[in-house]
């Protein structure tokens, strides 16, 4: 089958492209590293002119000279601008500061053998540099290959027990109706209807963060920025944790009627919703949540507080990472994956906002996040 005429044309000009973008980076990098390498080398020729008018030993410029080289090779991204710095080292060492100056004679017989050491050290510490820094950058990506697989180790295994439990209690209430509904009276049938449904709602909020936090990790999360109602969103929220309270009182409160965020609405409930979700948690049953509304300095500030057991100073700091589940013991004897409050933080502050937690007087924990407020205009 043969292709349009577009076809390769588009196929040649993408080729171009990506020729002539490999060309630029390179030239970028030879330029810098170029530029780089000069500066150090006359900022060691200035400090050696310097060391001359104070009548201080030639030897001591030979040091800064070697000490120019060893960081070229540390800073730069070849080893071909150390070999290159040594040379022009000894060089300018030989035409600046050796009797007669400014030619690239020496009358001492001793400056040859002077001038070989010189290279000779130059160009080894420059190599040995140049090894060091590679065999670092190789220890860090493998230090940082390791770590994505212990990360991914322990993602699978949370998922894979925190997962078990609901399926269970899913495929054995599933079981009971389909073997004994009959039996089974309107108030008990009723009870594991809501038990099931429990189960699968949290099973969709822990796929739902999973997602979110592949599209974070993997830089797709677009946001889709419009001014909305804090209201309306906390309102959104709460609908989608009624049945999950488990006797909590949930208490909302705004300072103003209209408060309006610049956000991506969707990613915002998501957020209430975890934060709500976690002071459920990790409190007792009849424990108070209360939810507040502010604006403060040109920005929303959303707090959810509770009267639960609180969290430790030595863990706030640790609360916001992935994978963190902390030693307090969940109210309802479930692990969490330690998804949530990360998944927070990395929400608000792609939104241009900050989230943190303190304490809640006289017991409890306060989670705070601010928002980009949009001003709001009511005409009659």
């Amino acid at each position: 089958m043969m292709r349009p005429c577009w076809f390769w044309v588009r196929a040649v000009i993408s080729r171009n492209v990506l020729r002539y973008e490999t060309i630029s980076r390179r030239t970028h990098s030879i330029i810098r590293d170029g530029g780089r390498a000069a500066g150090i080398l006359i900022a060691a020729t200035l400090v050696g002119l310097l060391f001359s008018g104070l009548k201080i030993p030639e030897a001591n410029i030979i040091a800064v000279y070697i000490l120019g080289v060893l960081i070229i090779s540390i800073i730069t991204s070849s080893w071909m601008y150390s070999f290159l710095a040594s040379v022009i080292s000894v060089l300018a060492f030989n035409f600046l500061f050796t009797v007669p100056r400014f030619t690239l004679r020496a009358y001492d017989p001793s400056y040859p053998v002077t001038f070989g050491i010189m290279f000779l050290v130059a160009l080894i510490t420059g190599s040995l540099a140049s090894r060091m820094k590679e065999y670092a950058r190789e220890s860090a990506q493998a230090a940082m290959q390791i770590e994505k697989e212990q990360l991914r180790a322990d993602l699978l295994r949370s998922i894979s027990h925190d997962l078990r439990t609901p399926l269970t209690s899913i495929s054995g209430n599933a079981s009971n109706l389909l073997s004994n509904e009959n039996e089974f009276s309107q108030e008990t049938r009723m009870q594991i209807y809501g038990d099931i449904y429990d189960d699968s709602m949290w099973l969709i909020k822990l796929v739902e963060n999973l997602l979110s936090v592949t599209r974070i990790e993997d830089g797709r999360m677009d946001l889709r920025m419009s001014a909305e109602l804090m209201d309306e969103v906390i309102a959104e929220a709460m609908r989608h944790t009624d049945r999950n309270r488990d006797g909590r009182k949930i208490e909302v409160s705004s300072d103003e009627e209209f408060i309006l965020g610049k956000m991506d609405a969707r990613l915002i409930v998501q957020v209430v919703i975890n934060l709500v979700d976690n002071a459920v948690k990790y409190t007792p049953e009849g424990a108070q949540i209360r939810i507040h509304t502010g604006k403060k300095d040109g920005m929303v500030v959303v707090s959810v507080s509770d009267t639960g057991p609180g969290i430790p100073d030595e863990q706030k700091s640790k609360v916001f990472d992935m994978f963190y589940t902390g030693t307090n013991r969940a109210a309802d004897g479930r692990r969490s994956l330690g998804l949530g409050l990360g998944l927070c933080r990395s929400i608000i502050r792609a939104h241009g906002g900050e989230i943190w937690v303190s304490d809640n007087k006289p017991q409890g924990a306060v989670f705070t996040f601010t928002l980009p407020a949009e001003e709001v205009t009511l005409h009659e």
